[in-house]
């Protein structure tokens, strides 16, 4: 079953359920679940971005390819 289906599945499942226990219960599993995938930033941490940011369009910091980061971790593992 893919993705899309399943949530489907779950939607009209969850759609025909009136047991208010059984959908708090699957309500706090699905934040539990929600909130290992998101994060904050703390206002340090954007002021941070933004400087980094502002430093890269400016052209005054070095940026490296996808190939040079992978080249850079692959010798870093091998040591």
């Amino acid at each position: 079953m893919t993705t899309k289906s399943l949530k489907k599945e779950l939607h009209n499942a969850i759609d025909s359920i009136d047991d208010s226990t059984f959908l708090e219960a699957i309500y706090t599993l699905l934040m539990d679940k929600s909130k290992e995938n998101s994060f904050e930033l703390s206002e340090p941490q954007i002021m941070e971005l933004e400087r980094r940011v502002k430093r890269h369009k400016e052209g005054k910091s070095k940026s490296y390819s996808i190939a040079e980061v992978k080249k850079y971790v692959i010798s870093k593992a091998k040591k």
